[in-house]
């Protein structure tokens, strides 16, 4: 990127201070530990971290100037009310220059995966820019833009939220051209409170930015209806296993799946014991990457190519030969009963080593107790705990329970038991970290 001392100013509607005039731009940066030759360094006040307080660290390691909500004598600044927000306006402004078709995905679960997918079937069109990381809020998505070359064609952004408001954000930043509301379900309660709030949220995707935009949905969803008519300054297209859609299941074999779409297009697929909710992240795929501009081929080669995610359902070559499934990034109720499912269809023994989830809010046992009796319920042999509520979870489940109170007696514990035929979903809210757990378990590097 390039920018100007006249595009910041422009843009966050403030004055350079102390800033030689034809000083340019070439980054952004927001850890004085990496900010580089001719970044702008934004100072952004964290929970544990205040920017302001690292700046001449980042003026050191080569920033030309710095973006901050407080004057700082004798230093290049910009001086903003919001740091953050300045930071969205920017991505805005970059956006803008570049004029990519944007795409944004929300839902409560399954937004990386379907990112990665869309980002894989366009890069078989033009080049490609996806969300970095877990880069997914108002201070990631704006970093995710800045990786962006001038001729960048498409952008494939998940948008995340943790309260009401964040989506909306997040798609004034971007403008999205398409966007795809993939689901909504129970997570993050301790902020949203209820489900409710959660839809309401999500459904800001669809809100109307005085264009029309393509929004994907899905008519399988209780919640479809309600979307629809939210949508109703958008141009609707949907996706079904069960109905006819723009974008539908026609046939679903043991090796192949048939989808057609409204365009006349009739896709065959390769089914590896695909789960419901794996099919669906495959048809809200392909709908946005075809309403972006994506052939039937470029479909078909972007799925082929397409890569499995560390921490989602991620399966490692581990100990003793067995089979170690990593869905150590993240867990919600949902997600959680989907990595079961799949779990359950794997030739072969079936454990689970379970975290806790997080943000659950007065309900949180329920759910966790909910999750042990669905486990059960499908193939799980044996379950070992490391969990605020492993008493009642092994309450319900009952023979080949097991509960730790540290990961490395889990792992010290498990160990000895593991045989060449079992397989071992690991799975936690990410606070948990139970990424340690998955290194002890597996073989080698992945």
């Amino acid at each position: 990127m390039k920018i100007s001392i006249s595009d910041l100013e422009k843009t966050l509607k403030t004055k350079a201070i102390d800033v030689p005039s034809n000083t340019t731009f070439n980054g952004v940066s927001i850890d004085s530990r990496t900010a580089k030759e001719n970044n702008i360094f934004f100072a952004i006040k964290g929970d544990n971290h205040d920017g302001h307080d690292y700046i001449e660290d980042a003026l050191k390691n080569g920033a030309k100037a710095i973006i901050c909500n407080r004057p700082i004598s004798d230093k290049p600044q910009f001086i903003v009310k919001n740091t953050i927000t300045a930071l969205g306006q920017l991505a805005s402004y970059y956006t803008s220059l570049i004029k990519p078709v944007t795409i944004g995905i929300t839902g409560t679960n399954g937004k990386t995966t379907v990112t990665n997918l869309i980002a894989s079937i366009l890069r078989q069109c033009n080049l490609t820019l996806q969300t970095y990381k877990n880069y997914n809020n108002q201070i990631g998505l704006p970093l995710s833009i800045f990786k962006a070359e001038k001729k960048t064609k498409f952008f494939v952004l998940e948008m995340g939220a943790s309260k009401n408001g964040d989506i909306q954000e997040l798609t004034n930043i971007v403008k999205p051209k398409i966007v795809a509301l993939l689901n909504a379900s129970p997570a993050h309660l301790d902020s949203f409170k209820t489900l409710e709030n959660i839809i309401i949220t999500k459904e800001e995707i669809l809100d109307n930015q005085g264009y029309k935009k393509i929004a994907i949905l899905n008519i399988d969803d209780s919640n479809y209806q309600r979307w629809k008519a939210k949508s109703k300054n958008n141009i609707v297209k949907t996706i079904s296993q069960n109905q006819h859609a723009d974008y539908y299941l026609q046939s679903n074999t043991s090796s192949n799946l048939l989808i057609k779409t409204y365009k006349g297009d009739e896709l065959n697929i390769d089914n590896n014991k695909l789960e419901k909710y794996e099919i669906y992240n495959i048809l809200f795929s392909i709908a946005c990457s075809m309403e972006a501009g994506a052939t039937s081929n470029n479909v078909i080669q972007g799925l082929k190519n397409a890569r499995d995610i560390k921490g989602r359902f991620f399966k490692i070559n581990g100990y003793n030969k067995s089979n170690i499934i990593d869905s150590t990034y993240n867990a919600n109720p949902e997600s959680f009963k989907a990595a079961i499912c799949s779990l359950s269809k794997i030739n072969g023994k079936k454990w689970l080593i379970m975290g806790d989830m997080g943000e659950l809010g007065k309900d949180a046992q329920k759910y966790h107790i909910e999750i042990g009796d669905f486990a059960k319920r499908n193939k799980v042999e044996k379950i070992f705990l490391i969990s605020k509520y492993s008493k009642e979870i092994k309450n319900n489940f009952g023979d080949g329970s097991y509960s730790f109170l540290t990961t490395s007696e889990l792992i010290e514990f498990i160990k000895p038991m593991i045989t060449p035929d079992v397989n071992i979903l690991i799975k936690a809210s990410r606070f948990m970290k139970f990424e340690v757990i998955v290194d002890a378990l597996s073989i080698g590097k992945y």
